[in-house]
């Protein structure tokens, strides 16, 4: 008779086992000396060290990320991380109300922008150029011309740039009628860079968003 050696026999707590080499290696499964149970469990010291590995890279650029929040945030008096991203949510709030402040405000290059508004049968027109007295009579002619009647209007002035934007209704309700209108205020915008342009280097880039 013989006796089978216990677990504690064949190793202590002290000792130590390359785990990672034990599973790849090629011939493992051939090992007589690795038994089921301790392949179960080398696997499962494996998966543990592969997990923490993957935690601590995922610390590492959380970390960065607030390092960087950190540093572009200004006038930041609490440095936490909970403190840091509640900041950077108001910031971004504070941006957004910004940006929608400033589409009512005339932009830098000549634009032509007109939309259908839903469930009203309106036009919406968005007009931007270089202001001038007359802007406003040119205007109304091109409204009659494309047989449009306004409906709404609001109009921003700065810095010698002038924002039109119209609520109108047009006689055909379809895509001659839109064409008819767009064609229109395009001849307002046109004279005002040609206008302009009969100053040196005065040229503006002009867009038309369709």
């Amino acid at each position: 008779m013989f006796s089978i050696p216990s677990f504690y026999e064949l190793g202590t707590c002290s000792d130590s086992y390359d785990v990672v080499g034990m599973l790849s290696s090629p011939t493992n499964s051939d090992n007589p000396n690795l038994s089921p149970r301790s392949m179960a469990e080398a696997k499962a010291v494996a998966a543990s060290i592969s997990h923490k590995e993957a935690e601590r890279r995922r610390r590492k650029r959380i970390n960065g990320h607030i390092a960087t929040l950190k540093s572009i945030l200004p006038n930041t008096i609490k440095t936490d991380k909970a403190s840091l991203l509640g900041e950077a949510v108001r910031r971004v709030k504070e941006l957004k109300k910004t940006a929608a402040a400033q589409e009512d405000y005339p932009s830098e290059a000549d634009e032509l922008k007109l939309s259908q508004c839903e469930n009203t049968g309106l036009i919406k027109a968005a007009l931007s150029c270089d202001d001038r007295p007359e802007i406003i009579v040119d205007m109304i002619q091109a409204l009659k011309a494309a047989e449009a009647k306004v409906v709404r209007a609001e109009m921003a002035t700065v810095g010698g740039r002038t924002k039109s934007v119209l609520w109108v209704r047009v006689g055909a309700q379809n895509d001659a009628g839109l064409g008819g209108l767009r064609r229109a205020l395009k001849m307002v915008m046109d004279k005002s860079a040609s206008s302009e342009q009969s100053l040196p280097g005065s040229k503006r880039p002009r867009y038309y968003h369709l």
